[in-house]
């Protein structure tokens, strides 16, 4: 499934989320990462200490999704201050004194 505005797609499918318990807000690109993450840690009882390496790249990849957003929203900045100034530099030949409309 493809997520507009995204380079990853979506591998775990929502039958297989919900059949994991995943929270909602946990369902993105990074999903089908954390169901066998979720799995070891109920396997090992939760020990900080296990399961290091499904967490280093479930981690890795919400890292990466919020790079892509933060990238995404950096260039729709520029483009709107792009946009206000062409708009402030073609404002310039606006007179000074409007005129009213009973004029």
């Amino acid at each position: 499934m493809e997520v507009p505005g995204s380079s990853k797609k979506m591998i775990a499918t929502q039958e297989e989320m919900s059949a994991a318990k995943i929270p909602l807000g946990s369902r993105d690109q990074c999903a089908h990462l954390l169901i066998p993450l979720n799995k070891c840690r109920q396997a090992e009882f939760f020990l900080p200490w296990k399961c290091e390496d499904e967490r280093h790249v479930y981690e890795k990849c919400e890292y990466e999704l919020v790079m892509e957003r933060m990238l995404a929203m950096k260039k729709i900045r520029e483009e709107e201050a792009l946009a206000k100034q062409n708009k402030l530099q073609g404002n310039a030949a606006v007179p000074l004194i409007p005129k009213t409309a009973n004029a």
